[in-house]
């Protein structure tokens, strides 16, 4: 009887207990820190907000998305209605530009967001990241939980999707 116990407690030691030798030749999932495009998805939303920072208003427009460019335009054009030559592409123009309803919308937008907050008070680390899409988490000095910033292959580069991220549907 204390055979069969002991080999009954060897058999369940073999199944439940992990050789090293064996975790050491299974493969290993691909960490998304070993994707080639983590140092262009990282560069390109510290360039957003080093832009923000610097009040860069064109270069802010063109690391945006096309979803959020496009967001932003319509609301602001249908925000400025009331004025016909202000439609969706002078609109559209003017943000390209970094004219004055650029500079209007950019200074709003800035007086509640502090670019500082992202750039040098947070810890970054990459999320997921696939082919065309990847996230970026971004925990905020004291803050329990991170805010996730999505990022989107455009055009043959990164777009950070600011509307994607911050607005809920």
């Amino acid at each position: 009887m204390r055979s069969r116990s002991s080999l009954a407690i060897a058999a369940f030691l073999l199944l439940a207990v992990p050789f090293p030798f064996l975790v050491a030749s299974s493969a290993r999932a691909a960490s998304p820190e070993d994707d080639p495009a983590v140092p262009a998805i990282l560069s390109r939303a510290e360039a957003l907000f080093q832009s923000m920072k610097a009040r860069d208003y064109p270069a802010i427009y063109a690391a945006l998305s096309a979803k959020s460019r496009e967001t932003i335009v319509a609301e602001t054009a249908s925000a400025l209605a009331r004025d016909p030559a202000l439609g969706p592409e002078a609109v559209r123009r003017d943000f390209v530009a970094g004219g004055p309803i650029a500079r209007d919308y950019w200074d709003a937008f800035l007086r509640r967001f502090d670019p500082d907050a992202a750039l040098e008070h947070s810890r970054w680390e990459i999320g997921s990241v696939r082919k065309d899409r990847a996230e970026i988490l971004l925990t905020y000095h004291g803050a329990t939980h991170p805010a996730t910033l999505k990022m989107f292959l455009e055009d043959g580069g990164w777009k950070v999707g600011l509307v994607e991220t911050f607005r809920t549907r």
